[in-house]
């Protein structure tokens, strides 16, 4: 898969997996982190609840498939809006704002190429990060907030 023989890629143990709530009513599962891809991709699940906003933002680095496993989400791509039901899968590219609402709960996976943000996720998730640190470490790691997608 994306040049890693195949027997090298496999799912993450359950034991190895990271769950973690990003934002309230976010929760991330990492199912395939970036060390087992060589970098080129990881794989991250995530549960919405009903009404949860990923807020506007720009990511300068990855490009992410979101691929509707269960739900409903309102997602806002430079400005113009979509509504993505189960089964839809969009292409996120670098560089474009975007927006995304949970309209009902909702399960989405997420291949994000190259791997990275999943680390990124990791410590900004983390309880015991200053919230006042987060915003730093997201544009560190190539992701900033905007006034709207």
């Amino acid at each position: 898969m994306l040049g890693c023989p195949a027997d090298e890629v496999t799912a993450a143990h359950a034991e190895d997996r990271r769950r973690m709530n990003l934002l309230p009513g976010i929760t991330l599962t990492v199912t395939v982190a970036g060390q087992a891809t060589q970098g080129e991709y990881a794989l991250v699940e995530a549960v919405l609840a009903d009404g949860t906003e990923i807020p506007p933002h720009v990511a300068q680095l990855e490009d992410v498939i979101l691929h509707v496993l269960h739900g409903e989400v309102a997602l806002v791509v430079d400005r113009r809006p979509s509504t993505l039901t189960t089964g839809a899968t969009v292409v996120l590219e670098r560089g474009v704002p975007r927006r995304l609402t949970a309209t009902r709960p909702t399960r989405v996976l997420a291949l994000i190429t190259p791997a990275g943000l999943e680390q990124l996720l990791t410590v900004v998730a983390d309880p015991a990060t200053d919230p006042d640190d987060r915003a730093a470490l997201l544009a560190v790691g190539g992701v900033s907030a905007v006034p709207a997608a």
